[in-house]
């Protein structure tokens, strides 16, 4: 388990200064900031502590668009960052977490909007943008960074 939080920890050390370069600012409506949101867990990257994290900003963010949901859960998804079920349970990959908060949170938003649309209609797409005005430019971050995350292999803990 250290071994996991060691690497995630370096990761999340080094990786900032070159994302935060690129980054555009990111303004977020009908939310006090995202700041006030709970910081990323650095000393619980397990996948316990991460669904704790995904969990709080999933409450957060659905207390806003009014929706509810079910289980969180985090999983080495192979092409997904995200899903909603039809049930509301949310999985998340575990790779988002490497990635800048504005972006893991328009993941979230993106998956609680399914709960009022299930597809990605104009619809779908005002409903993000009520509460995610970047939602473009961190759909873009994905794409062009994401290869990047989907590189880091997860590592196994060694047997003591």
């Amino acid at each position: 388990m250290d071994e996991v939080r060691g690497f995630l920890d370096g990761l999340r050390r080094e990786w900032p200064e070159v994302f935060l370069r690129r980054r555009p600012r990111t303004r977020f409506r009908s939310a006090p900031s995202v700041a006030a949101m709970p910081a990323a867990p650095r000393s619980a990257p397990a996948e316990g502590g991460l669904e704790a994290h995904f969990h709080a900003r999933a409450s957060f963010w659905a207390e806003r668009l009014g929706v509810t949901f079910g289980a969180v859960r985090v999983k080495d998804q192979r092409s997904l960052w995200g899903s909603c079920s039809r049930r509301g349970n949310l999985n998340f990959n575990w790779r988002l977490s490497l990635a800048p908060s504005e972006v893991q949170d328009y993941v979230v938003i993106h998956e609680l909007a399914h709960r009022l649309e299930m597809n990605h209609s104009r619809d779908f797409w005002a409903v993000v943008e009520r509460v995610c005005v970047q939602h473009k430019a961190h759909r873009r971050w994905l794409r062009k960074n994401g290869a990047r995350l989907y590189g880091v292999s997860r590592p196994v803990p060694r047997a003591s």
